[in-house]
């Protein structure tokens, strides 16, 4: 097992981490919702989060439907420099303390392709259509355009109507392209 600790954190020092990004938010429906930058010590909570999602939004987001996160991915996942990686969670209050509902994240492709970043969004199965994934969305881009970004990519199953609508809504210019069987490979222009 992993220890998840401040030692271990990857770029991740407190004058490093955009406070000013950490939001509450109210859904549509009335939920008070903490949107902000994840932190090193998020990773037990991804993986919570990870089974907590049915096995059709985990084959949706990762493509593959194991019940587990593993370790060493959660700790990857959650350990970001907030520059070339950045994800936003959204969390709320449970009787069980913390919890991660839904999560936002991009990263940098590389220097062979400036500007342009791999984006990723999960909304945990009871908290979907509720406008939390639009919010999550609009600040990951933003953030993006601050730091030179001016592409995301992803990769979307083609049986995903419910993202293929959401990306549409987005009212962002956007463009598809099937890379391999069943997988369309979504760009979408930011910032204008």
């Amino acid at each position: 097992m992993i220890q998840y600790s401040n030692v271990d954190m990857i770029g991740q020092s407190p004058q490093d981490y955009p406070v000013e990004w950490i939001e509450q938010v109210q859904l549509m429906d009335g939920l008070l919702v903490t949107i902000r930058p994840i932190r090193a010590d998020d990773a037990p909570r991804l993986q919570a989060g990870y089974r907590q999602l049915s096995s059709q939004s985990r084959y949706m987001r990762f493509l593959r439907t194991s019940n587990e996160l593993p370790d060493q991915q959660a700790y990857q996942l959650a350990n970001l420099d907030y520059h070339t990686q950045m994800a936003f969670v959204a969390e709320i209050e449970t009787d069980q303390g913390p919890t991660l509902i839904a999560v936002a994240r991009y990263a940098m492709i590389g220097p062979d392709r400036p500007g342009v970043a791999e984006c990723a969004v999960v909304v945990g199965d009871d908290i979907q259509q509720r406008g939390l994934g639009t919010i999550l969305m609009d600040r990951l881009g933003r953030y993006a355009v601050g730091q030179g970004i001016k592409l995301f990519v992803g990769t979307v199953h083609v049986t995903n109507a419910a993202m293929l609508r959401f990306i549409k809504r987005a009212g962002l210019p956007y463009e598809r392209a099937i890379v391999e069987p069943g997988i369309w490979e979504v760009r979408v222009k930011l910032g204008g």
